[in-house]
C-alpha cells in the first residue's frame, strides 16, 4: 500500500500547551482545576523491586527471537491478586 504524503494533515494535534488555571499549581491545565475532591485518591506507590538490566536484555532478546511465551492465566491471576489486595487495604475497619 502506497501512502500519499501530498494530502495536507488536518488531523495533526495542536502544538500549543493547555493554559494554566488561575490559582492552580504549575503544570496543571485549566480544565483540570475543577475535577472535584481527590482527598480519598491514593497515588500509585513506587515499585520496590530492583531494576535488573540483565533480565530486561534477556526478555528483549527472547521477544526478538520469538521465544517469549506469555501465560495469560498467570498474568490475570496476579492482576486479580493485586486488585484484591488494594480493595482489602481500602476497606474501612468494621
Amino acid at each position: 500500500m502506497k501512502i500519499d504524503s501530498s494530502i495536507p494533515s488536518s488531523l495533526s494535534l495542536p502544538k500549543t500547551q493547555p493554559k494554566k488555571a488561575a490559582g492552580s499549581p504549575a503544570g496543571v491545565p485549566a480544565n483540570a482545576a475543577n475535577v472535584g475532591d481527590t482527598s480519598g485518591v491514593r497515588s500509585a506507590e513506587p515499585a520496590t523491586a530492583p531494576f535488573d538490566s540483565k533480565r530486561v536484555a534477556e526478555i528483549r532478546q527472547a521477544i526478538a527471537d520469538g521465544r517469549l511465551q506469555i501465560d495469560a492465566d498467570k498474568i490475570a491471576g496476579r492482576l486479580l491478586d493485586g486488585v484484591q489486595e488494594l480493595l482489602a487495604k481500602n476497606r474501612p475497619a468494621a
